[in-house]
């Protein structure tokens, strides 16, 4: 039968509903699919509802060549999904002995016991194909009903995300075989969403056999250009992104720090690795955000020495040298005070740049000479101190993440020579 939708996604939690969890599996699960040629056409979100779940698998797995439902597959009481999925295709619940072994399995290895209510883990829909999880107690499963592909994973990010790619995926290229979608990625920092829609109206009028988007988060602009179905020959697709690409470059320079998925921090770690260098980082006002960033990039130990926060006036003095006569004349707030944290983690730590963080993230705290979102944050190295003062807008997690940010772009235009003090 000729199904109306390629996929769709069905996520279960009231969680979704009352805006408890933010949501990252549509923005996951949609560029891996696309990377095989294939688009989600339909998302639903419903509750812990048994009567809900199967409702909404009863009509859309009539409809859709493949159903992905995501969350709930726990052993908690408000765990429903699979009775849902189980109710919705009229399919009995039945017990896998063997994967009631395999989560008994990781319970051990993790030192603790499988509780009888993890029992309901190994309940499937009859006939259905299990999707082992690596990452969790949860298996997943795959069942063919009624010409559809219906496919359930737990919600837990990580747990997904290996799922999808382990067993979705291929299960996906199997039932939809597709070409590809072209597409590039360009990640820029230090030019605005204004200045990039400008230079995208022209290019669009160049490259019409593109679409090109603009995704804006808090410290720059995403850059996405996909080829749009059947305008070219697809031979000729690279040609025409790579001319593409100078006159982005030719616009932008430097301020493209990465194309592809890499992160602003896996750009700057290869860069430090490349070069032999090290850094090491004293933290005030972002209290160890700007070192996590750092060392979520595996191979991190190679350059990331030491993150010292230190939050009060006390520890900055006993830890980083900071004087006491900069603090009572200037305020901990201030570009003396940043340069001596930058210098004296440097000198203490023999890192090759020293990055220093201070300001006021509030949302108290400020002063008529000292408001809210005030930040000094710089680096110094062999060749002296830079360091940057700005207002940054936003509550308090925004200004901290502008300034870790801010902090990376910086010790980024730093190693590539396009910064200097």
């Amino acid at each position: 039968m000729e199904r109306s939708s390629d996929v769709e996604l069905l996520m279960v939690g009231y969680e979704l509903l009352r805006g408890d969890r933010n949501d990252s599996h549509l923005e996951y699960l949609g560029r891996r699919l696309l990377e095989i040629g294939v688009r989600i056409d339909r998302v639903h979100v419903v509750g812990d509802d048994v009567k809900a779940i199967s409702e909404l698998v009863r009509e859309r797995h009539q409809i859709a060549a493949v159903l992905v439902v995501t969350g709930g597959l726990g052993p908690t009481h408000d765990d429903i999904t699979r009775d849902g999925v189980a109710e919705g295709l009229g399919l009995p619940l039945v017990f896998d002995p063997s994967q009631w072994m395999r989560i008994k399995g990781y319970f051990e290895r993790v030192g603790r016991e499988a509780s009888e209510s993890n029992r309901r883990q190994a309940m499937f829909p009859r006939g259905s194909t299990p999707m082992d999880n690596p990452r969790g107690t949860a298996p997943g499963f795959l069942v063919e009903a009624g010409g559809c592909l219906v496919t359930a994973l737990p919600g837990p990010p990580r747990e997904f995300r290996t799922m999808v790619d382990a067993s979705l995926i291929p299960a996906v290229a199997r039932r939809l075989p597709r070409l590809p979608v072209f597409s590039r990625t360009y990640r820029t920092m230090g030019v605005g969403e204004s200045q990039i829609a400008a230079l995208l109206e022209s290019l669009t009028r160049e490259y019409d056999e593109f679409s090109l988007a603009s995704l804006p988060h808090v410290a720059g602009v995403d850059l996405i250009l996909r080829a749009k179905p059947g305008t070219i020959p697809p031979d000729s697709l690279a040609r025409r992104a790579d001319a593409f690409e100078i006159e982005l470059d030719r616009e932008l320079g430097h301020k493209i720090y990465a194309k592809g998925d890499r992160t602003l921090e896996e750009t700057v770690g290869r860069m430090l690795a490349e070069r032999h260098a090290t850094v090491a980082v004293a933290e005030s006002l972002t209290g160890g955000l700007l070192g996590t960033r750092l060392t979520d990039v595996p191979g991190s130990s190679a350059y990331m020495l030491a993150d010292v926060v230190a939050y009060s006036n006390e520890a900055k003095v006993d830890f980083l040298g900071v004087k006491k006569e900069s603090l009572a004349a200037h305020g901990a707030v201030s570009e003396i005070v940043c340069r001596e944290m930058a210098e004296g983690i440097r000198s203490r730590t023999g890192a090759t740049w020293g990055i220093a963080t201070t300001g006021i993230a509030g949302p108290s705290g400020g002063t008529a000479e000292k408001p809210v979102g005030l930040c000094y944050y710089g680096l110094t190295g062999a060749e002296g101190p830079d360091i940057r003062r700005r207002v940054f807008s936003g509550a308090r997690d925004d200004v901290r993440e502008r300034v870790v940010w801010a902090s990376l772009f910086l010790l980024y235009e730093r190693l590539l020579g396009a910064a200097r003090p």
